[in-house]
């Protein structure tokens, strides 16, 4: 395409107008007196003709698009409201070299910290350069909005409290220094080292394990989502009769500080009596941060997610494997034509995660969504209508898994 400055001039307004813009619709801007001056006063038409014909270069391109009124008698091209609508903000960027709001505000953030680094008596950091190289790489994009002296003062005081050796929830942290925002810190383990802080100086907030206990405890039996778990309490059946209940909010329940006492908080469901709990909590807590063994079961939706939780899960439990009278069920169902596509239930984003390490997740479930295509969610599993006859649906070599 030409090198015009018209165009470039033209392009130029129409992404830092798109960078100002907060509403929905489509950035358009006006080509008029101000903006396109080139157009208006003309007494010489072809000149005008060239112009326009820049334009529909530029349009050609698919960036952006000319958008004109209705034609009328007599009207002439500014007659008819031209406006240059875009489409692609990436594209025409690069085309004519136009740096984003951000992008300037990052390396001009990034100056400004090298500057006040440099200054003697400054709240340095440990490794100045290498938290400069982790903030190009990593922008903390909720500090732009801020004064440079303002954001670099909120790093300074993260910097005072790390090497106060103070140990605080990491949200907490986060309020105090970061205008009382609490989820700036959130997947920063890098820049709380680089800042001086101690290995678990600042925890996230502890897990709520909610527990139903059975008479006694033979496995330990994690359920994805709440409405199961209650159900599967209240209903109790021989499959899950002496199974330990655990709620399991999605994939937090795979996190590797579920196995500290730090990290954990265990709540038991009240049940009718409560008779024996001390000796079973105390049971559940030598499983969970003494490594006594217990075998561990997983019952989740029969979806893609559902099979990430498991292999996340035996990352914390090696021996977790899927719970064969709940999945034997949604399987059985999958394979009467029951489920859904994954795009009526906003899973079509979720990925095939390819294998589990469980064999009857990867030999049984992971190939029949596979080949139908189709998910269900564990909602469909009905503690009090249950077939409780024996899985036929496990093949003899997986049974014992």
């Amino acid at each position: 395409m030409v090198d015009s400055p018209f165009l470039q001039r033209l392009a130029t307004r129409l992404l830092a107008k798109a960078e100002r813009s907060t509403g929905g619709g489509p950035v358009r801007l006006k080509l008029d007196l101000r903006e396109a001056p080139e157009l208006y006063g003309q007494t010489d038409a072809e000149a005008v003709e060239r112009w326009i014909l820049l334009l529909q270069e530029l349009c050609a391109t698919g960036w952006v698009s000319l958008k004109l009124t209705p034609p009328k008698e007599f009207a002439g091209f500014v007659d008819r409201n031209p406006q240059l609508e875009l489409h692609d903000f990436a594209a025409l960027a690069a085309w004519v070299g136009f740096t984003p709001l951000a992008q300037r505000r990052q390396r001009q953030w990034l100056d400004f910290l090298a500057a006040r680094w440099s200054e003697p008596g400054v709240n340095i950091p440990p490794e100045p350069q290498a938290l400069l190289d982790y903030l190009a790489r990593n922008p903390m994009s909720a500090l732009h909005p801020l004064s440079m002296e303002e954001a670099a003062q909120s790093l300074e005081a993260l910097r005072a409290l790390c090497a106060s050796g103070l140990e605080l929830p990491l949200r907490e942290a986060s309020a105090q220094v970061f205008q009382g925002r609490s989820k700036i810190l959130d997947n920063r383990e890098e820049l709380l080292r680089l800042l001086g802080a101690a290995t678990g100086q600042f925890a996230e907030a502890p897990i709520q394990l909610l527990v139903d206990l059975p008479a006694r405890i033979d496995e330990a039996l994690f359920v994805e989502n709440l409405v199961t778990f209650e159900r599967m309490a209240d209903l109790r059946q021989p499959s899950w009769q002496y199974s330990l209940l655990i709620y399991a909010a999605g994939f937090k329940g795979s996190a590797q500080r579920l196995r500290t006492r730090r990290g954990c908080r265990l709540y038991v469901r009240a049940a009718q009596s409560l008779d024996g709990a001390q000796a079973q909590v105390e049971f559940l807590e030598a499983w969970l941060f003494e490594a006594k063994e217990l075998p561990v079961r997983f019952f989740g939706d029969l979806d893609y997610s559902g099979m990430q939780i498991l292999a996340r899960l035996r990352e914390v439990f090696p021996n977790t494997q899927a719970w064969q009278p709940g999945y034997a069920l949604l399987a059985t169902a999958l394979e009467r034509g029951e489920g859904h596509a994954p795009d009526l239930a906003a899973k079509e984003q979720q990925f095939d995660p390819g294998a589990t390490g469980c064999d009857v997740a990867d030999q049984r479930l992971l190939p029949l969504m596979r080949r139908h295509a189709r998910f269900l969610d564990q909602e469909a599993f009905s503690p009090s209508t249950m077939d409780l006859q024996p899985c036929n649906w496990i093949s003899s070599n997986t049974a014992g898994t």
